[in-house]
């Protein structure tokens, strides 16, 4: 076995220097973590989304890590020249002798023995503990003044109207986000997390217009998807509304 360090280089290690590096005291360096907090104030890094976390410099941030902040997210990809990187990505893989064979053959072993698998359960696992942090196009704002958050015109109409009825009290003790549910995936038979939009009491409101719903029409495999899940929410004890367009329709 050769030695790792310049000095070494070249060098063969005796049996007994070997152990000892094999049993020596391993240094073992804790991260500092992100502190969870309850806050109403923003997130410092512009995404406009809640504070959920503080670090050790003081600063909030809606993700544990700044990071992960959509805010910070975009600013990366804005300032990263994608046909640089491109170029460099396929100077790489020619180098190498990457191919799209070659890279075939990688997908079909991560496939067979369960890599994939393992990285969706990951994922699912991480969007169950943080549900709404996963749309950069379409991130959650503050509604109004309350820390109920919202997506969209359509999610931010259903809560006026709900506001304009009940009042801004009632609203902000009542309506929360929705929770995560799995539901099986019509089209490949694959367990898939979907995460419901608000709930009030024991009602999950799934706000759709008519382009989210079916594409209007136009995508039915999208319309059975979306079935699937609110049918998945019936299953698991939930009393379901559709709010498709603006209209409540009781889902059974």
């Amino acid at each position: 076995m050769k030695g790792t360090g310049g000095g070494m280089k070249g060098k063969k290690m005796s049996p007994d220097a070997i152990a000892k590096l094999k049993n020596r005291a391993k240094e073992i360096y804790n991260k500092p973590k992100a502190t969870q907090i309850e806050s109403i104030d923003l997130c410092m890094y512009g995404c406009g989304n809640i504070a959920k976390y503080k670090f050790a410099n003081n600063k909030l941030c809606c993700s544990t890590s700044h990071n992960s902040c959509p805010a910070k997210r975009k600013e990366f990809s804005d300032r990263t020249d994608h046909k640089e990187t491109a170029a460099k990505s396929l100077a790489t893989r020619t180098e190498l002798g990457i191919t799209k064979t070659s890279r075939a053959k990688a997908h079909a072993t991560m496939n067979a023995n369960g890599t994939y698998a393992i990285l969706r359960t990951k994922m699912q696992q991480h969007w169950q503990l943080h549900p709404h942090q996963n749309n950069l196009r379409c991130p959650l704002i503050p509604y109004k003044d309350t820390i109920l958050n919202y997506q969209g015109t359509y999610e931010y109409k259903f809560l006026e109207q709900l506001e304009s009825k009940n009042g801004i009290d009632w609203l902000t003790t009542n309506v929360k986000r929705g929770p995560s549910i799995w539901y099986i995936d019509p089209t490949d038979n694959i367990e898939r997390l979907y995460i419901s939009d608000f709930i009030i009491d024991n009602t999950i409101y799934e706000i759709k217009s008519g382009w989210t719903w079916n594409k209007k029409g136009k995508d039915l495999i999208l319309e059975k998807k979306n079935k699937a899940k609110l049918t998945s929410c019936i299953d698991q004890l939930y009393n379901v509304v559709l709010v498709l367009n603006e209209k409540e329709i009781k889902w059974q």
